[in-house]
């Protein structure tokens, strides 16, 4: 069996930015995590992954850590809870 490659984190950021653009600069984490998917072509193995934790996808969680990395930078900001814009 191959191993799945991972998306590192600044590739997630990148397409977690490139998300927010497509999606006219403001969307839900719901609605950024699709297009990440979309955008990178991830495939099933990697999107349904569970993480380490138990507490869902190795996928979100790591989605989680790159939107939490693009605010302190100041890139997009939350501007509600699950939604989040272009700075």
């Amino acid at each position: 069996m191959k191993k799945t490659y991972f998306p590192s984190n600044s590739v997630l950021e990148e397409a977690v930015l490139n998300a927010l653009k497509e999606l006219g600069g403001e969307a839900t984490t719901e609605q950024i995590n699709q297009k990440v998917i979309e955008i990178l072509n991830l495939p099933d193995e990697i999107v349904q992954m569970e993480d380490e934790s138990g507490l869902g996808t190795k996928l979100n969680y790591r989605l989680r850590w790159s939107r939490t990395n693009l605010k302190s930078r100041g890139q997009i900001k939350n501007i509600k809870r699950g939604t989040w814009s272009l700075d």
